[in-house]
């Protein structure tokens, strides 16, 4: 997979998965989807932009991606699926955000 694709992934996870991270930055969180370029290479330029000035979130992009080093099986040479559109990564981060900034259902 493209360095590309395991950022803009990563990222999206991290929207999914670690809400508090993102609780005092949801303006600007919605600003990086309304400037996000439509290609994969501006896409992940911008989210590892983002992420260099808000340090935390930096920390867990990192943290998952040194997770996902470990977790690779040495010698693998599956093929992988080809890596979505950037049109769809786009749509994917819009729906995480959209779900991160909602009021948890939740009891």
């Amino acid at each position: 997979m493209l360095q590309e694709d395991e950022t803009i992934q990563d990222f999206i996870k991290l929207v999914e998965t670690q809400k508090p991270l993102f609780a005092d930055c949801q303006e600007e969180l919605q600003q990086l989807l309304g400037n996000l370029p439509s290609d994969k290479e501006g896409m992940s330029d911008a989210i590892a932009d983002w992420c260099e000035a808000h340090p935390s979130v930096q920390n867990a992009l990192d943290a998952l991606s040194e997770q996902k080093e470990g977790d690779r099986v040495p010698g693998h040479t599956g093929i992988a699926p080809p890596p979505p559109d950037p049109k769809f990564y786009q749509q994917m981060l819009e729906n995480a955000i959209r779900r991160n900034q909602s009021p948890s259902n939740k009891p």
